[in-house]
């Protein structure tokens, strides 16, 4: 059972970020809207925040705390809203605890939004950043964690096959909250979990062939346009994990895209991958960032802060 603020924090959910296409014809706007309401340049105390572009272009934002010599150590996030959401200013809230536990900076990437810019735009804007901080910020990948939520995790596992496939070195480790890894929704969890996903599904409802295939025509994959659905790098679910770092997943239990975590994580302990994942019983999409509202995402949060701690000091050799 869910704990009392994990009940409440289900209906808030519900009621205000519900992105089930029959319920929300106007997803792009209303997503566009939300993160309109949440732009800030507020920073949490005592660190300070920039705004910056590559050389070729990309945006980006750096969050450390003030008067502290820079380690090289570097959490690259990569935020979430399924492509279409902008960078907003709470995600920089992390920031402080990801420097209080293991001492290192965080840099966000400010990708291009769809539908006016769409799949692989955001990969090669991720792509882009991880260069400059190898080869002109001075960063080494032994010492960057990249990490993300949601479409944010897309983008982590996206840009890992990039580098992997590239033959490029690899970062420390990689984290996912709630990754959304499957754009043709065939895992079980797509259908089994829609009457209990407050986020995309419908409480109480039952998914049916015409239900699934409106679904997945709808604006929540506007990013991807007309590519095919089945490519690794549109649904990771698809690829291969071969070479990969040392990883944590964490997701909700009543998620529609369970699945595409659980599949990861077996494909990723079949190529002998260190990997930590954990489902959290009656929990929501992403629900681990609300860290200060509920037990559930305290823990969950905590075990992604925890991971970092090992993987920083044991460079990889344990988890």
């Amino acid at each position: 059972m869910p704990s009392v603020k994990g009940k409440i924090s289900r209906k808030v959910v519900q009621k205000a970020v519900n992105f089930n296409a029959y319920h929300e014809p106007d997803i792009i706007g209303r997503l566009k809207r939300i993160t309109e309401k949440m732009v800030n340049d507020n920073c949490p105390s005592g660190f300070l925040c920039t705004k910056e572009e590559t050389p070729g272009g990309t945006k980006f934002e750096r969050v450390w705390k003030t008067g502290t010599p820079i380690n090289k150590r570097v959490i690259l996030y990569l935020h979430g809203g399924a492509y279409i959401a902008g960078l907003f200013g709470l995600y920089r809230n992390f920031a402080e605890d990801f420097f209080y536990a293991v001492g290192a900076e965080t840099i966000y990437l400010d990708y291009s939004t769809a539908p006016e810019h769409q799949f692989p735009t955001q990969l090669n804007e991720a792509y882009d950043l991880w260069n400059d901080l190898i080869h002109n910020q001075g960063y080494a990948p032994e010492n960057i964690i990249i990490g993300g939520d949601s479409a944010g995790a897309h983008l982590t596992l996206d840009l890992l096959l990039k580098l992997r496939d590239n033959g490029e070195a690899m970062p420390l480790g990689a984290f996912c909250m709630s990754a959304w890894a499957d754009m043709t929704g065939s895992g079980l969890s797509f259908d089994e979990n829609y009457g209990k996903d407050v986020q995309f599904g419908e409480i109480g409802g039952e998914m049916t062939p015409e239900k699934k295939a409106f679904l997945l025509k709808s604006d929540i994959y506007c990013c991807f346009g007309d590519e095919d659905r089945t490519n690794p790098y549109i649904s990771p679910v698809f690829a291969e994990y071969h070479g990969f770092p040392p990883m944590i997943f964490v997701v909700g239990s009543d998620e529609m895209p369970l699945s595409d975590t659980i599949a990861i994580v077996e494909k990723l302990k079949k190529e002998n991958i260190p990997v930590i994942c954990e489902i959290q019983p009656d929990m929501f999409h992403v629900y681990a960032a609300f860290r200060g509202l509920m037990p559930e995402s305290r823990h969950s949060y905590g075990r992604i802060l925890n991971y970092l701690r090992i993987m920083f000091r044991e460079k990889g050799k344990k988890l």
